[in-house]
């Protein structure tokens, strides 16, 4: 596994580059992402996200802890990925890579709806909106797979999160069909 020096330096190069990467992670139940590096901070870095083609699909903030190798994508997508309109990929919002809480508030701005992931654990992701931050724990007014939101805000340790979505696909039709406030 390279050193967090060579991964640190790798994911900024990519920035630079603007060329597809793939990032493998080591949490037991984390899947790789693919896109571009946007920003690294001191703890996590974040991707403008691609699915399968080289479709946008969102961002993703991960820990830097976690990544055991960046790689650069060989295949057409990166080529294609820079004829849609999201090209070139920037972070259109201000946030703080350097703490699990600037990351969430960062990517909860404005009410969207985040998914976030504790990939140790379990293959699963938690989706809502931000309600608040603590010290060890954050809150998220949850939003279920079938657009019904939770009643109650609902607490995760922050330090069990290991990756944080936004403005995926996914998150954007279920925030059409939910609508972006809980029911009171």
């Amino acid at each position: 596994m390279p050193s967090s020096m060579k991964i640190r330096a790798r994911l900024n190069i990519a920035i630079g580059e603007q060329h597809m990467i793939r990032v493998g992670r080591a949490p037991k139940f984390a899947d790789h992402l693919d896109g571009f590096v946007v920003a690294v901070g001191d703890q996590w870095a974040l991707i403008a996200q691609s699915s399968e083609g080289g479709f946008f699909n969102g961002y993703a903030a991960f820990r830097l802890s976690d990544v055991d190798s960046v790689s650069r994508d060989k295949t057409f997508e990166t080529a294609f990925a820079k004829t849609q309109p999201e090209w070139p990929p920037v972070c259109p919002f201000e946030i703080d890579l350097n703490s699990t809480t600037g990351v969430l508030e960062g990517l909860g701005r404005e009410g969207a709806l985040i998914g976030i992931q504790k990939e140790n654990e379990r293959s699963a992701i938690w989706i809502g909106k931000l309600d608040e931050v603590r010290k060890r724990v954050v809150y998220l007014h949850e939003v279920r797979p079938d657009a019904t939101w939770h009643p109650a805000p609902l607490g995760y340790k922050l330090k069990a999160i290991t990756m944080v979505e936004v403005a995926t696909h996914y998150l954007r039709g279920l925030a059409a069909i939910a609508g972006t406030e809980p029911a009171s």
